[in-house]
This record gives C-alpha cells, sequence and structure tokens, in this order.
C-alpha cells in the first residue's frame, strides 16, 4: 500500500507589527526600529486569535530585521512554532530615504527625474528588478521545502513583490504599479499545489485578529 503524502504548500505572509518608525511617519526600509507597544499588542493579540482559532503552523520564516523578528518571537512564544531566519524576507533597501521623514523625501528627491525599473531607489538602493528577484528567489526556497503549513513573517515592498511572482506580474513604471495593502500584522493566506504547480490566494490583508484585540481583557500590558 502506498503512501499518501501531502503536496499542498500552506502560506501565510505576514507583514509586522507596528514599529516605533511607523509611528514616526519614518521609511525604514533595511534600517531597523523595534515594535512599538501597540505592534507588540497587534502581534499578541494575533497570537492569541490563532490560538483561539485552532491555527497553528510547521515553522515561522521571518526577515531578520527586527521589527519582523519581534514580530514572529512573540508568535513563536504563544504558539511554540519554532523561527527561522531568512535574509531574502528582508524589506527593500531604500538607500539615500532611508531613516527619512516621508515628507523629508519628498522635499529632498522631487526634482529628481522618474525612475526606471532598472535603476536604484534613492541613489544607492535596490532597483525593482532586484527587488522582484530576491523576492522571486524567497518564493522559489519556499516551495522547495516539503508541503506544510509555512508563517512567513516580513514587510510590505518585499511581500508585495512576492506575490507579483507568484501571480507574474513584472516591474511596472511606479505610476503604473498595482499595490496589495497590508495593515500591520495584516496577512494573506495562499496554498501552492505542487502537483499542478497551482497557486490559489484565499484571502488578503486579514485583520480580524485587531477586533479581538479590541474585545480581550486578557492581553497583557507591556
Amino acid at each position: 500500500m502506498s503512501t499518501y503524502l501531502p503536496v499542498t504548500h500552506h502560506i501565510t505572509l505576514l507583514r509586522h507589527g507596528k514599529s516605533q518608525a511607523n509611528e514616526q511617519n519614518v521609511l525604514q526600509g533595511q534600517m531597523d526600529s523595534p515594535l512599538s507597544p501597540e505592534g507588540i499588542h497587534q502581534s499578541r493579540a494575533l497570537g492569541e486569535y490563532w490560538l483561539s482559532q485552532s491555527i497553528t503552523f510547521d515553522r515561522i520564516i521571518s526577515s531578520p530585521l527586527g521589527r519582523a523578528y519581534e514580530t514572529a518571537r512573540i508568535l513563536s512564544e504563544l504558539l511554540s512554532i519554532p523561527i527561522e531566519l531568512d535574509d531574502h524576507w528582508m524589506e527593500r533597501e531604500f538607500g539615500e530615504a532611508e531613516g527619512l521623514l516621508y515628507e523629508e523625501i519628498f522635499s529632498r528627491f522631487k526634482e529628481l527625474p522618474p525612475r526606471s525599473i532598472y535603476e536604484p531607489a534613492y541613489e544607492s538602493g535596490e532597483s525593482d528588478w532586484d527587488l522582484y528577484i530576491r523576492a522571486a528567489k524567497a518564493v522559489q526556497i519556499l516551495i522547495y521545502r516539503p508541503a506544510g503549513q509555512y508563517l512567513v513573517v516580513s514587510h510590505g515592498s518585499i511581500i508585495n513583490y512576492a506575490i507579483y511572482s507568484i501571480i507574474g506580474i513584472t516591474p511596472q513604471p511606479s505610476n503604473h504599479r498595482l499595490r496589495f495593502r497590508f495593515n500591520n500584522t495584516g496577512y494573506s493566506e495562499l496554498e501552492y499545489n505542487a502537483e499542478d504547480q497551482k497557486w490559489t490566494i484565499q484571502s488578503h490583508n486579514r485583520t480580524y485578529h485587531l477586533d479581538y484585540l479590541h474585545k480581550s481583557n486578557d492581553l497583557p500590558s507591556e
């Protein structure tokens, strides 16, 4: 009798909790910024919500940047799931704009001509193509793993480009770009079936746990 082996990857792409730089309206990129108190509560609420729904994962794969790793660590402790760090899931490198307020970025770079998809972002950052290639590689590594339940804790830009690579959208000029919105701790659920090589996007930017946060009286305050 042959043994059936699962062929489906269940993948959850999660944006990190709100960071201190998010609250300050600062562009982070690969700059490190810890979670804010609200971001800690968001992450705990998500873990508590998943526990209440009996949702679990085989492994958490996290960007090593502090705001993502701290989110992953909170979830790991609540759900008793191991964490693995993967540099492919780091946020986009935004060059000279990293660490600046968004209003400062507009003022400093407003005279620059429109940037092509091949040119560095903000003078020394990743180009659209560089980011796309890195995101596609991150997805490829993910589906080479054994079939199972995987949680990826990452960042808005790199998650967007990972989804682009999945649905076959190559880099586009900025004014034509499709954008998938991810709130802090918003997550999307996808499936990949290796037998027919088919992707299914089951949900996008789910934030039900934030309602759970407002209703729960049991979350510790930190």
